[in-house]
C-alpha cells in the first residue's frame, strides 16, 4: 500500500484531480477504455461497499434493538451520511476527522486489550485464570480454520487511493501529500500490522464462526463494554468515506465524458450533489436485508466488490511508470515532479506485480470461483456498454476538446 501511495503521490502532485487514478488512466493508458472500465468498476465497488457497511452497521444495531429490522437502521444511517456529504468539504472533513479519531481509538484500544489477553495466555497474569483453557490452542494458521480470513479481507488497507481524490481539493498538494504518505506508512506499521498480529494470536482457530466479528469477540472477552457500539461507529466512518470516494469518481467520469453530464454538476460548496444521490440510490440495495438475511446478504456484497482495489492500484503503478517515462522522453516538463516516488522504476513494478499476484491468489481461495465470476460479469457488462455507447462517448469527448 505504501508503494502505491508513493506512486499516486507523484501523480497527484503533478496533476491534482479529484478523480485521481481514473483521470490518470485516461492520460497515460494506451486506450480510454481502461479509464472507462476502471472508473465504473471502482464506482460500483464503492457503492456496494457502502451497502455492505450499512448492512454491517445495521446488523450490529439490530442486536441492541431486535424489534427494529436491519433495513430500518440501514436507511437511517444512510440518510444521516447523505446529509453530511451534502455539506461543504470543510464540514465533511470535520465530521470525518472525528469519525477517524474514533477509529484510531478503537484500534489502539483493541491492541491494548489484545496485549493483556496475550499476557494472560502466557500465564503471566492473574486477570483471567481461565483464559488459557478457554482458548486452548493459539492458531499457527492465523485463524484460517475459523473464517477469520474473511474479516481480515475486510480490513485490508484498501481506500488509500482516496488520498489522490482529496489532493484535487487541496490548495498545496505537493506540500501536504508527502507528509500524508509518510503518515500512512506509519499507520500501516503501528495500527494495521499490530492489530492483525494481535488478532491472529488471541482468536482461537477452533472456534466455529457464528456471525460475530472477531474484533467484537476480542473486546467482549477482554471485558470491555460497548464493543458493538464502537465497531458500529468505525463502520459508519468507512461508509462515510465510501460515499465520498464513489461520488468523486462519478464526478470525474462526468468531466471526462464517461458518465452523464449531470453527475459533474456541483452546488455552491463544490459538492457533486447528483453524483452523491445516484451513489445513495445504489447503496439502497442494502434495504434488501428485508428479504435476505443480513449476514448472508453482507457476504454477497463483499463478493461483488471483488478485487477492484487491486485493479485500481495496478492502474496507479502503471500510470506512474508511464508518466515518469514521459518526463524522460520530454513529453512532460521535469518541474512537474514536485514529489518523486523513490526507486523508480522498481516501486511501480512492485505495485503492479504484487497486486496481480494477490488477484490471482484470491481466485484459488475458497470463494475464489464466485469472486471471479462476479468480477467477470461486471467487467463484461461495462465493456459491452463501452462498445455500445462508444460513438456517443467519442463525440462528446471530441466536442469538449
Amino acid at each position: 500500500m505504501l508503494a502505491t501511495m508513493m506512486c499516486l503521490g507523484e501523480l497527484s502532485c503533478a496533476f491534482p484531480h479529484s478523480g485521481s487514478f481514473q483521470h490518470y488512466a485516461l492520460m497515460f493508458m494506451p486506450s480510454p477504455v481502461w479509464s472507462y472500465t476502471i472508473g465504473w468498476l471502482y464506482w460500483f465497488s464503492w457503492g456496494f461497499s457502502l451497502a455492505a457497511d450499512l448492512t454491517a452497521a445495521g446488523f450490529i444495531a439490530h442486536q441492541f434493538f431486535p424489534a427494529v429490522p436491519v433495513y430500518i437502521f440501514c436507511l437511517a444511517i444512510l440518510l444521516i451520511l447523505t446529509v453530511i456529504n451534502f455539506t461543504s468539504a470543510k464540514s465533511f472533513g470535520e465530521c470525518e476527522y472525528w469519525l477517524s479519531a474514533i477509529k484510531v481509538f478503537a484500534i489502539v484500544l483493541f491492541i491494548c486489550a489484545g496485549g493483556v489477553m496475550i499476557y494472560s495466555l502466557m500465564g503471566h497474569s492473574g486477570l483471567a485464570p481461565d483464559v488459557k483453557n478457554r482458548w486452548n490452542v493459539v492458531s499457527p494458521r492465523l485463524g484460517a480454520d475459523c473464517g477469520l480470513h474473511d474479516d481480515c479481507d475486510l480490513l485490508l488497507p484498501g481506500g488509500g487511493e482516496l488520498v489522490g481524490n482529496t489532493a484535487g481539493e487541496t490548495e498545496s498538494p505537493h506540500i501536504i501529500l508527502p507528509k500524508v504518505i509518510l503518515g500512512i506508512g506509519l499507520r500501516i506499521i503501528l495500527f494495521y500490522s499490530l492489530a492483525i498480529a494481535v488478532l491472529a494470536l488471541v482468536y482461537p482457530h477452533k472456534l466455529a464462526p457464528n456471525g460475530q466479528s472477531p474484533f467484537v469477540w476480542v473486546f467482549s472477552h477482554a471485558g470491555i463494554p460497548g464493543a458493538d457500539t464502537l465497531m458500529t461507529l468505525v463502520i459508519i466512518s468507512a461508509a462515510n468515506s465510501a460515499i465520498y470516494a464513489s461520488s468523486r469518481m462519478l464526478w470525474s467520469m462526468a468531466g471526462d465524458r464517461f458518465a452523464p453530464a449531470c453527475f459533474g454538476k456541483t452546488n455552491g460548496g463544490g459538492v457533486p450533489v447528483y453524483a452523491i444521490l445516484i451513489t445513495v440510490l445504489l447503496a439502497l440495495v442494502s434495504l434488501l436485508t428485508r428479504y435476505i438475511p443480513a449476514q448472508q446478504f453482507y457476504l454477497y456484497l463483499i463478493a461483488s466488490t471483488g478485487q477492484v482495489s487491486c485493479l485500481a492500484w495496478i492502474t496507479i503503478g502503471w500510470c506512474q511508470y508511464r508518466f515518469r517515462q514521459s518526463v524522460r522522453n520530454g513529453t512532460y516538463a521535469s518541474d512537474l515532479l514536485r514529489y518523486r516516488s523513490p526507486l523508480f522504476p522498481w516501486t511501480a513494478r512492485f505495485v503492479i506485480i504484487t497486486n496481480f499476484a494477490i488477484m490471482v491468489g484470491t481466485w484459488f481461495s475458497e470463494q475464489g470461483g464466485v469472486i471471479m465470476l462476479v468480477e467477470l460479469a461486471f467487467m463484461t457488462g461495462i465493456l459491452l456498454s463501452w462498445y455500445l455507447f462508444r460513438p456517443t462517448l467519442s463525440r462528446l469527448r471530441n466536442t469538449v476538446g
